[in-house]
């Protein structure tokens, strides 16, 4: 906990430096998040939970480009909230969108082992063992570019030694990017939040229930 205080600290630190020097070292902090190592010939697309305008979108782009075959959605837990079980899943949403551009793709959802994930490790142990079932070899994360980081960190602890071979393509978002991220709101709240959880995710065990999947 120490240790994880000591990385707010700095990174609070940073942001009033960085306001005073230079936006570039803001864009250099952006940066360091973002991991996008996607080459072809994936077995499938995986889009993590969260930002479905963003992820599914840029899935389907891929899907197109030849990246892979089928698309893979991760199953998120729906909220507690009244008529929660009426809003469209991520499913439906990726069928609506392929049906609006006229495109024919293979999307299925992976079975949650704990009736939907609350976290990116929950999607990771997920699919590990639809992987493990169906042979597969080489994946695609694809999630936004501020959790992608993250996201390769607990998939790849998830998967070590498995051999089976995992990337990450990281999806643009309109409102916010690694350039601009402190103009708005949503940049700020996506990255500050990010500098948390990432130290978080480094110092726990493979079992983060406490951060929810985003």
């Amino acid at each position: 906990m120490k240790k994880l205080l000591l990385a707010f600290i700095l990174f609070s630190g940073l942001i009033v430096v960085s306001f005073y020097k230079h936006e570039s070292i803001l864009t250099a902090y952006a940066k360091f998040f973002t991991v996008s190592n996607a080459t072809t010939g994936a077995d499938a697309l995986v889009v993590l939970s969260g930002g479905k305008f963003t992820r599914i979108p840029h899935a389907l782009k891929l899907l197109e480009e030849g990246y892979a075959p089928k698309i893979l959605l991760t199953d998120e837990k729906k909220g507690s909230i009244r008529f929660s079980h009426l809003l469209p899943n991520n499913e439906m949403i990726a069928q609506a969108m392929i049906e609006e551009l006229g495109l024919i793709a293979p999307v299925s959802i992976i079975q949650s082992q704990k009736g939907g994930a609350t976290s990116t490790f929950d999607e990771a142990y997920d699919l590990l063992k639809l992987s493990e079932n169906k042979k597969y070899r080489h994946l695609i994360l694809v999630t936004d570019a501020f959790h992608s980081r993250r996201a390769y960190h607990a998939f790849q602890t998830v998967f070590e030694e498995t051999g089976i071979n995992i990337e990450m393509s990281a999806a643009s978002n309109k409102i916010f990017n690694e350039n601009n991220w402190w103009t708005s709101d949503q940049g700020i709240s996506a990255y500050v939040l990010e500098s948390i959880k990432y130290p978080v995710y480094l110092l726990s065990s493979r079992n983060v229930t406490f951060i929810r999947n985003d």
